[in-house]
């Protein structure tokens, strides 16, 4: 199941997760056969996988579309809601207006109506709930329930670098309201 899907997490896939655990090093000794590395979050209850990046090594990984500009910034908002949160507590929740509020800092003098802004907000949402990173409640359309892979799947460096585009996409917005090169490429392989 870990090679076929991007990450599987204790919570969804508890036979998976028990399989993982009880062979662990078996599954990293084969992982490894096919230049794989297994990381595995205890904490998080996350499990996934990532391609060995050495020269001569062959590539293993599809390689996915990097992230749009907003969907970008959208995921360093869902790095730092986790972030405040325990990882042995309940999933994550977030609002659409709390998205809606953290993307208006970054809306482009050509998005003017509200509408224009509104597509682009939901084609983010769009973008992370297609990489599993964000999960649409059943019940009520305006809940996003947060993966508990975003903060080890996304790394400190990651973080780091995409939060770096953070700040100087909001300073390019902020002065000229040109910002669309600054777009993020999380997940430059399927993990």
């Amino acid at each position: 199941m870990l090679l076929t899907n991007r990450f599987i997490t204790r919570t969804r896939n508890r036979a998976v997760w028990d399989i993982l655990r009880g062979y662990e090093e078996e599954i990293r000794g084969r992982l490894a056969d096919l230049y794989l590395t297994l990381e595995i979050d205890h904490d998080h209850g996350v499990a996934f996988k990532r391609q060995i990046m050495e020269e001569d090594t062959p590539r293993i990984l599809r390689k996915d579309r990097p992230l749009s500009r907003d969907a970008s910034f959208l995921l360093i908002f869902l790095c730092q809601e986790c972030a405040h949160a325990d990882p042995q507590d309940e999933l994550v929740v977030v609002t659409r207006a709390q998205i809606d509020e953290f993307l208006s800092a970054y809306r482009q003098d050509d998005d003017g109506d509200q509408a224009k802004f509104d597509r682009r907000v939901t084609a983010a949402i769009r973008q992370l709930q297609d990489l599993w990173l964000l999960n649409q409640d059943p019940d009520a359309d305006y809940l996003y329930t947060i993966s508990p892979v975003v903060v080890p799947l996304v790394g400190v460096d990651e973080l780091t670098r995409l939060e770096a585009a953070y700040r100087l996409g909001a300073g390019a917005t902020a002065n000229d309201g040109n910002g669309t090169e600054n777009s993020a490429q999380l997940l430059d392989e399927e993990s």
